[in-house]
């Protein structure tokens, strides 16, 4: 693996997965590394969660006693340190200070399930546990469509899992292809276009701004006592453990 490269938080990144890259990116909301896989062995850092997504062969993770192997399509994320080998080709961030849990899925639907902007849908493949949490997602481009010009307030790493297209940004237009892995620093103004075919990427994103509370979950909102929802009923609440 070669050193960590520091990522230009004024300009998009973009690399293909085809050599085994690090990347470091760091402001004042969050910490994160990217690394493009492409086979070998390597130890992850404890004090992290890693957030996968394989392009290509079979990847295995070994978390303590347990091993897990993911192949392609297929996505995850583990906490603390793991070890990870395989002759892969994936993206993985590691989101430093976050304590996650053990999630997996895949393969990744044709379409999103929820509408998004310009045509485009998405999925939630990781949710957030909790409202403000990091969360994995899908997009969907379909063929010939070009996205309105935004920004971010965060921080989005992600992955063209196929179809080919183009990013245009401040610095020109950067070309996408299945296999690029992309990182696009917040308030960088971009846009996602598609030529004559659809593209499917996976993308992530260190926060949320939806997800479970503990005054707004499903098992507190659909517990009835006499008909009432127990979220309304305050005075049920397990109260809040007092710092030591």
């Amino acid at each position: 693996m070669s050193d960590i490269a520091l990522i230009d938080p004024n300009v998009m990144l973009v690399a293909p997965l085809q050599a085994s890259s690090s990347f470091a990116f760091s402001d004042h909301q969050h910490q994160a590394q990217i690394v493009s896989w492409a086979g070998g062995e390597r130890s992850l850092p404890d004090q992290a969660t890693h957030f996968f997504i394989v392009y290509s062969g079979c990847l295995q993770v070994t978390l303590g006693e347990y091993a897990f192997e993911l192949g392609a399509g297929f996505y995850g994320s583990f906490p603390g340190q793991i070890q990870v080998r395989g002759d892969a080709q994936a993206l993985i961030i590691s989101h430093l200070g976050y304590s996650g849990t053990t999630l997996l899925g895949g393969p990744v639907e044709a379409q999103g399930r929820l509408l998004y902007i310009d045509g485009c849908t998405n999925s939630l493949l990781l949710a957030p546990q909790i409202d403000g949490d990091p969360c994995l997602n899908f997009l969907h481009l379909p063929a010939h469509t070009a996205q309105t010009p935004h920004t971010h307030p965060s921080l989005r790493a992600g992955l063209i899992l196929s179809g080919n297209g183009y990013c245009e940004t401040e610095q020109g237009l950067l070309a996408f292809k299945q296999g690029t892995l992309f990182v696009i620093p917040p308030g960088v103004r971009h846009s996602f276009q598609s030529t004559e075919q659809a593209m499917r990427i996976v993308i992530f994103h260190p926060d949320s701004d939806s997800g479970p509370s503990d005054s707004n979950h499903t098992m507190l909102n659909r517990t009835l006592v006499e008909g009432k929802s127990a979220q309304q009923l305050t005075h049920l609440h397990t109260p809040m453990e007092s710092p030591t």
